[in-house]
């Protein structure tokens, strides 16, 4: 179950896209969402610090809490990011299951994934769409002592979903090292792009929020569709 300030928090954020605040220009005050949400106030300050995280507001000292306009239209937002079909809710994005097979964990996954050599690993291959285009191929790495059972009909739709819904656990960190590379014949392929065209490849290590990593990935992404959104707080 999601905390109550996420749940505010993605109703106000929801409200936002809906335009409900875009006359305005803002948020109402602190104390009219408190009334609104009926909760406390530090429920909705946390909601509030969530979504300038997000990016979605700016609060002014003194002014009130203003809507962020930034250009992240189709952006993955590196800043609250789980999952394309969390970060895309409102695009169609699916999932073709390529390979799917449980491994053992070499020296490399071990040292990876912070466990033993040996531990089993669910590997997942995948290609995702977005509104119908070649998005991403997915090369992910489940730790299986962690997350106990996964399937292809599972692997079909949102895995980050699944894990946080049915089995009920929390996702705390996310670490990316994003780097520019080329092609290969294979992934190009899947693509629809050429071998050696370029690509924008992130390096992925999922937690929970007891630090155990429990999915290390490498994503290569299309380079026509893929944009990356980092958004910057001095304080």
């Amino acid at each position: 179950m999601k905390a109550k300030y996420k749940v505010v928090s993605d109703s106000i954020q929801k409200d936002i896209h809906a335009g409900k605040y875009a006359e305005a220009g803002k948020l109402p005050t602190e104390d009219d969402l408190i009334k609104l949400y009926q909760v406390s106030r530090n429920t909705i300050r946390k909601a509030v610090d969530l979504l300038v995280k997000r990016g979605a507001i700016m609060p002014i000292q003194g002014s009130g809490m203003f809507l962020r306009k930034v250009p992240s239209e189709g952006c993955v937002n590196l800043e609250d990011f789980y999952g394309l079909t969390s970060g895309f809710s409102d695009r169609l994005v699916q999932a073709q299951v390529i390979d799917f097979e449980l491994q053992e964990a070499d020296a490399r996954l071990a040292e990876a994934m912070q466990c033993s050599r040996g531990t089993p690993l669910y590997y997942i291959k995948r290609l995702r769409l977005v509104d119908g285009k070649r998005f991403v191929i997915e090369y992910s790495y489940f730790n299986k002592d962690v997350i106990p059972y996964l399937s292809r009909e599972i692997a079909s739709a949102s895995i980050y979903q699944y894990i946080s819904g049915d089995l009920k656990m929390q996702i705390g960190y996310v670490d990316r090292i994003i780097e520019a590379g080329r092609l290969e014949k294979g992934d190009a392929e899947l693509l629809g792009l050429k071998e050696a065209d370029p690509a924008l490849i992130s390096i992925n290590w999922a937690m929970l929020k007891s630090g155990v990593v429990f999915d290390y990935s490498i994503d290569i992404h299309n380079y026509k569709y893929t944009k990356f959104l980092k958004l910057s707080n001095f304080v």
